[in-house]
Formats: structure tokens, C-alpha cells, sequence
């Protein structure tokens, strides 16, 4: 990346340098050689931001959604189902991939916490009841960590993301849509147990 960087501040550099007028008149075969000259190394800096865009295209490839998400699904064998409900000013927590087993106080929601394994592929299905709302999963339980990914949810449509935690912890889940006036206290929590 900074080798990148270095190569087209020099590139860049070279262009500006090369284009600058020296004041000197031309004439004739002179001028249009430099006129030549001048949109030569116009159109090559133009090929390196195009070559360096596609560059960073490909490297981000391999965490654009449908093939992170195809690879989150091919490592797991068991993908756990989270539904989310956004309202205002809540998240309504429900854990699909075990609401047979109602017995099961690990996967309880009332308090609207959800806790799931390590390692384990979760993929949230958010819906909204009534306007836009960002989902967002923090880094750790202090609300204004580092969020891990976050994604809108839409009113009317079911809104899907994949996600691997690979660590244990508290993760805090905020909204980062703002939805009204109460929309800084919209806070959740995923507890994530080891394996």
C-alpha cells in the first residue's frame, strides 16, 4: 500500500512537472511536439489512476458482501439464525436457529441479550417497523468502541449480514441511524461464549 502510494505522489509529481509552460515561445514542429508530448503523459497518468482503482478493487474483492458472505457460509457448518426487529427506539433480539427448544435459558431474549459461540457463523436478518435504522456491532461492550460491521435496516425489507465472532466477550449492538430523539439510548448487547 505505501509502495503504491509512493509510486503515484512520483507519478503525479512528474506530470505536474512536465506540463508547466517554460515560458518560452514555440513555433512550428517545436510547439507541436510539446503539445503532443504534453497529453501523452496526460493520458498515462489517467491509465495509472485507472490501473491503481481496479488494483484496489481486486484486493477489496475478497470482503465484498456476496463473497464474504459465500465464504462465511462454505466455512461453517452451522450457520446460527439471529432475527432482528428495529423499532423506535428498540432492538428486539430472537434467536431462530433454536426457537424450538424454548427450555434452553441460554438462548432466552427477554432481557434482550443474545449470546452465541465462538466461531460460529451468525447471520442477522434485521427488519424494521417503522423508519431506517443502522445497525451497528461494536467491538466490545464500551458503547463507543470500534464497530466490527455495520448495516441498514429498511423498513419492508428483510436486511441480511454474516458474521463470524471469532472472540469471546460482550459485544454492545447501537444504532447509527439517527431515528428520533431518543435514538442515543437504542442499545443492545450479543454475548459471545467460547467454544
Amino acid at each position: 500500500m505505501t509502495s503504491a502510494l509512493v509510486i503515484a505522489t512520483a507519478f503525479f509529481v512528474y506530470v505536474v512537472l512536465s506540463t508547466k509552460s517554460n515560458h518560452v515561445s514555440l513555433k512550428g514542429l517545436d510547439k507541436v511536439k510539446y503539445e503532443l508530448n504534453k497529453y501523452h503523459t496526460e493520458r498515462y497518468w489517467g491509465i495509472f489512476v485507472a490501473g491503481l482503482l481496479i488494483w484496489f478493487w481486486v484486493l477489496g474483492y475478497p470482503w465484498m458482501p456476496p463473497v464474504a458472505f459465500n465464504a462465511a457460509l462454505q466455512q461453517s457448518q452451522n450457520v446460527h439464525t439471529v432475527g432482528v426487529t428495529a423499532g423506535q427506539w428498540y432492538w428486539m433480539l430472537e434467536d431462530g436457529s433454536n426457537s424450538q427448544n424454548a427450555n434452553d435459558t441460554r438462548n432466552n431474549t427477554n432481557n434482550n441479550q443474545l449470546y452465541v459461540k465462538a466461531g460460529e457463523t451468525v447471520k442477522f436478518v434485521a427488519r424494521s417497523v417503522d423508519v431506517n435504522h443502522g445497525f451497528c456491532v461494536l467491538s466490545s461492550s464500551n458503547q463507543m468502541d470500534v464497530p466490527l460491521f455495520q448495516m441498514q435496516v429498511v423498513p419492508g425489507y428483510d436486511n441480511i449480514f454474516y458474521y463470524t465472532f471469532k472472540k469471546p466477550g460482550i459485544y454492545t449492538i447501537r444504532c447509527l441511524e439517527y431515528c428520533g430523539w431518543n435514538h442515543p439510548y437504542m442499545v443492545s448487547s450479543i454475548t459471545i461464549h467460547a467454544v
